[in-house]
């Protein structure tokens, strides 16, 4: 909320007061704000019931929002970059003391917010902090810009603050959309090798080898992993043991939540797969 109430006073303070230092601050709150936002959904959607309609959940509208966020952001930074633009060659005057007044108001925010979730070690609050810390020097920056300008009535320091705070916010929503991009185009997770996996996977006892490796994510925080395993000729109740080891090692050293191993023995044929080795009903989910 007071990331919100933040973000309404800039995008208010910057029509008040024709400032775009003001308005490219809003954009760099605005990124935080809708990451956290991103979060909040991410927790709630994960608690609604998989149905028939939706059988892998409500996982990816965190992404979605993720996606169009980042586009409109991009926008907005394409429109701060414009008029920084026109700034230069036709300069406008800022009405400063509004604009130090809110520039305050931002920083005593964020500096209040970022004390307030200091120290807490939820990984979730964590990510928080970090934002209204960079929303912190990113309003500290606003200030000294506007104390410049009333100290050497040099209003080309607007668009020169503008500027270097959208370049910050132009980083966030790339990264951000690239993220989207890739989840949405199911590609292996940043910091994941298919090779190093399945390597690893081949070094459980009773494992000769892993293929059919697909791994990719239904949102930023649920890691999803799918291969056929094939073991030695032994009883099923010994393939459940392995896939137990297996999933534990997914979990533990990958960070994967989510697996479905298909199970194959050496002798099988092809056409003895299905209905020797995992008959229906035996997947690991």
């Amino acid at each position: 909320m007071i990331n919100i109430g933040i973000l309404v006073a800039e995008i208010f303070g910057y029509l008040l007061t024709n400032s775009l230092a003001l308005l490219g601050d809003a954009g760099h709150v605005a990124t935080d704000v809708l990451a956290i936002s991103s979060a909040l959904i991410a927790a709630r959607l994960a608690m609604e019931e998989f149905n028939e309609g939706a059988t892998f959940g409500y996982h990816r509208a965190e992404v979605l929002s993720a996606l169009f966020n980042s586009i409109m952001l991009l926008v907005v930074c394409g429109y701060i970059f414009y008029r920084a633009y026109w700034r230069f060659i036709e300069p406008e005057e800022v009405v400063t003391t509004p604009m130090l007044i809110i520039a305050l108001v931002g920083l005593g925010g964020n500096a209040t917010g970022a004390f307030l979730l200091h120290g807490n070690e939820d990984i979730n609050v964590k990510g928080a902090c970090i934002h209204l810390l960079a929303d912190t020097f990113s309003s500290i920056g606003v200030v000294i810009g506007t104390v410049l300008i009333i100290y050497t009535g040099n209003h080309l320091i607007d668009p020169v603050i503008s500027i270097i705070i959208a370049v910050f916010v132009v980083s966030s929503a790339l990264g951000l959309l690239k993220e989207s991009i890739s989840i949405i185009m199911q590609w292996t997770p940043e910091g994941l090798s298919v090779k190093d996996i399945a390597d690893r996977l081949e070094d459980v006892e009773g494992v000769s080898e892993v293929h059919d490796v697909h791994i990719w994510t239904l949102c930023s925080s649920l890691r999803s992993f799918s291969a056929h395993i094939v073991v030695e000729d032994q009883m099923l109740s010994k393939g459940r043991v392995i896939k137990d080891e297996v999933r534990q090692i997914l979990h533990h050293e990958f960070n994967i939540q989510h697996t479905t191993l298909e199970i194959e023995c050496e002798s099988c044929g092809d056409e003895m797969v299905q209905t020797i080795c995992h008959p229906p009903g035996d997947h690991l989910h």
